[in-house]
């Protein structure tokens, strides 16, 4: 009795069936869904299949475009993971054929990152939207850093915009580069003065010597 009048209360704020039944139902993978997420303003979703695509869908669920691009044998045509950036302008997807994929809202591919040795699993962004990381069953995860808000710019700009993020410099580092330079920049004109000296010099004696016959 106790039990009953302690779960009772919590039974009756479950809402009905009717609730739970889905609005849409998006059709037109070939393979299976694989993963799933939504843009933060809510208005669109993207899924992946092991049909070798991702797919963008507004909230509604009418398709709007098709990512066609991960490319790989027959049994490693999965497209893992996909996470959409922060700002909703952009998406990146992880694949079995190693590589993860950037891309526009519109489906636009942005940027391949290459790297991994093995399929690549899984891909997070960060909440400011700079940088992602990657897993991979190469045993490793790797980050990647994103130029600008375009994120990874256009197809041409690819491998400027998105590369693996580099170790932070020795502290120091920075301010030993300029005294380097300053130094060599110094070198440069003592010995051009020296030179010059020399030079001047030669000509003197030249000049003063008799001329023969």
């Amino acid at each position: 009795d106790l039990l009953y009048r302690a779960v009772m209360p919590l039974w009756k704020k479950v809402p009905p069936d009717r609730s739970a039944r889905p609005k849409s139902i998006l059709t037109g993978h070939d393979g299976s869904a694989e993963a799933v997420a939504i843009a933060p303003d809510g208005t669109w979703l993207a899924t992946t299949s092991g049909d070798q695509t991702a797919r963008i869908w507004a909230a509604d669920g009418i398709p709007r475009a098709t990512l066609t691009g991960h490319a790989a044998p027959l049994f490693q045509r999965v497209v893992q993971a996909v996470a959409i950036a922060p700002d909703g302008t952009w998406l990146a997807t992880a694949s079995w054929d190693k590589t993860a994929r950037i891309w526009a809202a519109d489906g636009t591919l942005r940027a391949t990152l290459t790297g991994h040795k093995s399929p690549v699993t899984g891909v997070a962004i960060a909440p400011d939207g700079t940088w992602l990381a990657t897993t991979s069953g190469d045993q490793t995860a790797r980050i990647w850093a994103v130029d600008g808000p375009r994120a990874a710019g256009n197809g041409e700009r690819a491998r400027d915009s998105v590369r693996p993020a580099e170790a932070a410099a020795p502290a120091g580092a920075e301010a030993a580069a300029p005294e380097a330079a300053g130094a060599a920049a110094s070198g440069g004109e003592k010995a051009a003065a020296s030179g010059g000296g020399e030079a001047k010099h030669r000509a003197g004696e030249k000049a003063g010597s008799p001329g023969e016959g």
